[in-house]
């Protein structure tokens, strides 16, 4: 059966233009979900195309209207942010083909399958793993077959939400098995990488995490996904830089099986260069520095918070003193320069003192040993214990992020970040003075990366803060969404829908 998959952009709206935006804005590296359930439905015997709209930076599927015409199954993945692409394809889609049946994917539709199905022309959700799920949908719509055996999905029969049971998880001999996406299809220089999975899941359980399958780490042993990185490396010519992206949730999660794989990288001479995320905790592990650091092209290390209570609040297992002893050994190795030590501000907790201290902190690391550093605002995105905690008391919901802008909503940037205006633009004036101070030191790299919340930017430009400071200099302008002593929601944070609000 020709089944068509979609992969969708993280995109915003700008004057009425869909534009994409984050990494793929830069095309860091393909969709490797969605490319690898192309080669698994081929396996199977399917025909399956893939239109990559990420490759084409854009929502929309004019081109491809062929290959929907002869589709018998359309296949869209998406994350929370690139649901409301997602949902402008799904439109599309039904206004060629209103009787094709679409299945959805990806964490967003697992985690909101009933009210995607209730609300949107889609007639399938596969929650979790999909690469038996798709084949087994396919097998059953081509042979007019029953999908209540199909594992993993959701339906609706009847008006009533269906789920069927969730199959064991893939084991890493499984994954290992699976067959390589098919990357002969890019077009040469588009991406800056290619993108490969060494394992999946995460053995951690971080507050402000939205990742799918945490607390279920599954590597691949060590020959076999060099295997795999060999066989990939005929298409690394066809990208920007030549970098592979180990797509891991943390590559390093077990220092000794990196220590394995970059040793037999060694053995047959491969010369990869590697992008991943790695743990500072790992980072110290005996010899693995060591082993990796000449296959290293950039790395990132998720610090988050520059100071052990907000760490231990996280459950990030670390320390200040782990990451500033990660990072001088960084330099014992020469590779500080290709790190990226990553932080947010303004976490719920979180005051204008604690922020501080986390800049303070980020700044240190870089003065001293070199690192980059990423300042990011804390956003709020469906799947965390942070967001579900929110959810559960009504603060947010699944329907704000339906429509583009949703990054540029004040209301949701609030609902997370309860520093005021004033003290937000207190701190970017603080920041961008060491980013100044960052690019007199290096000239040629921006080594301190920091965005000022869009939502602050449109609705309390810095103009309006400097001119109510100087008439008012005893008002400070409130924008907490909760009062730090009772906890009792502030009447100044409507109780709306952010489809409501303003973008």
């Amino acid at each position: 059966m020709k089944v068509l998959l979609i992969s969708p952009p993280i995109m915003d709206d700008f004057a009425g233009e869909a534009k994409p935006i984050a990494m793929d804005a830069v095309r860091e590296c393909p969709a490797y979900g969605m490319y690898l359930l192309q080669a698994v439905l081929k396996e199977s015997g399917h025909d399956a195309a893939l239109v990559d709209l990420i490759s084409d930076g854009s929502d929309r599927i004019d081109d491809y209207l062929p290959q929907v015409a002869e589709a018998g199954l359309v296949g869209i993945g998406a994350t929370s942010m690139s649901w409301p692409t997602a949902l402008s394809v799904i439109l599309q889609v039904r206004a060629v083909r209103p009787e094709v049946p679409i299945v959805l994917g990806g964490i967003h539709p697992t985690m909101f399958d009933g009210y995607l199905l209730r609300t949107f022309p889609v007639q399938y959700v596969v929650r979790g793993e999909g690469e038996r799920a798709i084949v087994e949908l396919a097998d059953a719509i081509e042979h007019g077959g029953d999908v209540a055996g199909v594992a993993n999905l959701s339906w609706m029969d009847k008006g009533e939400l269906v789920r069927n049971p969730v199959a064991r998880q893939l084991s890493p001999e499984e994954l290992g098995a699976a067959p390589l996406p098919d990357y002969s299809q890019l077009r040469p220089g588009l991406f800056q990488g290619l993108s490969i999975e060494s394992s999946r899941g995460c053995a951690f359980d971080c507050s402000f995490c939205s990742t799918s399958y945490r607390r279920s780490y599954r590597g691949l042993e060590p020959e076999v996904f060099v295997d795999r990185l060999e066989a990939l490396s005929a298409y690394t010519d066809r990208t920007r830089t030549g970098f592979v992206h180990i797509i891991d949730d943390e590559f390093s999660m077990n220092p000794r099986r990196a220590i394995q794989i970059a040793e037999s990288i060694r053995r047959r001479g491969m010369t990869p260069s590697l992008v991943y995320d790695s743990r500072a905790t790992d980072l110290l592990f005996p010899g693995y520095v060591e082993s990796i650091a000449e296959f290293t092209g950039q790395f990132l290390v998720g610090a988050e918070c520059g100071y052990d209570e907000g760490l231990e609040k996280i459950g990030k297992g670390t320390t200040t003193d782990i990451l500033e002893r990660a990072a001088q050994k960084l330099v014992e190795h020469g590779i500080a320069d290709r790190a990226d030590f990553s932080f947010i501000l303004g976490l719920p907790w979180e005051t204008v003192t604690e922020v501080r201290r986390t800049i303070a902190f980020a700044a240190k690391l870089y003065a001293s040993y070199g690192v980059r550093l990423l300042l990011q605002w804390y956003c709020q995105i469906p799947g965390s214990r942070l967001w579900q905690e929110q959810r559960d008391r009504l603060d947010v919901s699944e329907v704000m992020y339906d429509e583009f802008g949703f990054f540029r909503n004040l209301y949701l940037f609030r609902s997370g970040v309860h520093l005021s205006p004033e003290e937000i633009w207190d701190v970017s004036r603080e920041v961008r003075a060491l980013v100044y101070l960052s690019r007199a030191r290096n000239p040629e790299r921006l080594m301190i990366e920091y965005g000022h919340p869009e939502p602050i930017s449109l609705y309390f430009p810095e103009d309006l803060i400097r001119r109510t400071s100087h008439a008012l200099p005893n008002l400070r302008i409130v924008a907490h969404a909760r009062d730090r002593n009772t906890g009792n929601r502030r009447a100044d944070v409507a109780r709306r829908p952010l489809r409501h609000l303003p973008a």
